[in-house]
């Protein structure tokens, strides 16, 4: 299993399943990893999300699940009936494998996408 911490620095174990599905397990309140309860993140997810962060550049994450921002993932993710919640785990993974960086600007997470090493402008 892989460690990371989510933008806000919660630490988070998870593990990439032969299908692509992402499995998260989030630490519980004292910020210890456990292997209790876990989140999947399918790989349509993780598509649609790494389309939209390519396609704006520069997106807010929004991962409130009562009223995410507009034009935010959140926003995106809640319209498919699926919980913004899961962007704090897989922005940080996307990140990881450098599809974006993540900003903090007031009290919002903003990814920006990163060009691959190789593609240069266009």
């Amino acid at each position: 299993m892989k460690n990371l911490t989510t933008p806000s620095g919660k630490p988070f174990r998870y593990e990439e399943c032969p299908g692509g599905e992402l499995v998260v397990y989030p630490s519980d309140e004292q910020g210890t990893h456990q292997e209790m309860s876990a989140l999947a993140i399918t790989p349509y997810t993780i598509k649609l999300v790494s389309s939209a962060i390519r396609e704006r550049g520069r997106i807010l994450m929004g991962a409130s699940r009562d009223k995410p921002p507009k034009n935010s993932l959140g926003e995106l993710l809640k319209g498919i009936n699926q919980s913004p919640q899961q962007l704090s785990y897989l922005s940080a993974i996307l990140q990881s494998r450098g599809v974006c960086s993540i900003e903090k600007e007031r009290n919002a997470f903003v990814l920006v996408y990163r060009i691959p090493t190789g593609e240069g402008h266009k």
